[in-house]
């Protein structure tokens, strides 16, 4: 997870926000509420959301659509956050994965339960989660550095089995390019690609 600088509301946001809120809170079926609900999908906020966080989910920093569909994640759940359904800075884009159970789905700890989560477009990642790679066992992990990193670490599964063992081939090549990356330009570049917010897991290039 890297911190992430928030773009402009797209256009349809800033037209249609107010009438779609109301919409949806005047909603009494449960049909009506999930015809209101589905236009947080359209084309414009997914655009915006995908150039954003640059293709990558905002919790696991992995790269989406070359093998599925991206998510439009409300930070707060719009179950249980209805008035921010549309709102802009509720907004992430999110891998499967992570958005559903059994990690993240609707939930949302409050402080008294270790939360909130880590937000990487109002929170510092590196203040609450450390980036670590053990090269004698050639494994990547994320640690909670405080009580809401923790939580976070453990509600969207940033640990879990298949996520971190494609993440670990992925940084133990950036431990390589970095041995030898002062000696060698091309590892040295590589490197520095690496590190960029466009990245694939950007947080432990840095680390490294």
């Amino acid at each position: 997870m890297i911190k992430i600088n928030r773009t402009a509301k797209p256009a349809i946001l800033a037209q249609k926000e107010t009438e779609w809120k109301q919409d949806l809170l005047k909603a009494k079926t449960k049909a009506e509420r999930e015809k209101a609900l589905q236009r947080y999908n359209h084309s414009q906020i997914r655009d915006a959301l995908d150039t954003m966080f640059h293709g990558k989910c905002a919790y696991c920093e992995s790269k989406i659509k070359h093998i599925s569909f991206s998510h439009i994640e409300h930070y707060r759940p719009q179950s249980k956050f209805p008035a921010l359904a549309f709102d802009w800075g509720n907004l992430l884009l999110a891998c499967g994965r992570c958005n559903q159970a059994p990690y993240k789905s609707d939930k949302f700890p409050e402080t008294h339960e270790g939360g909130p989560l880590i937000n990487p477009c109002d929170d510092d990642p590196d203040d609450h989660l450390a980036f670590h790679y053990e090269p004698r066992a050639g494994i990547a992990s994320v640690y909670g550095k405080s009580a809401r990193g923790v939580t976070t670490e453990n509600l969207l599964g940033l640990n879990r089995p298949d996520l971190r063992k494609y993440r670990s081939t992925r940084v133990k090549v950036l431990a390589y390019l970095k041995a030898r990356a002062a000696s060698d330009t091309e590892a040295a570049r590589l490197l520095q690609e690496a590190v960029q917010d466009d990245a694939e897991y950007a947080a432990f290039a840095r680390s490294l």
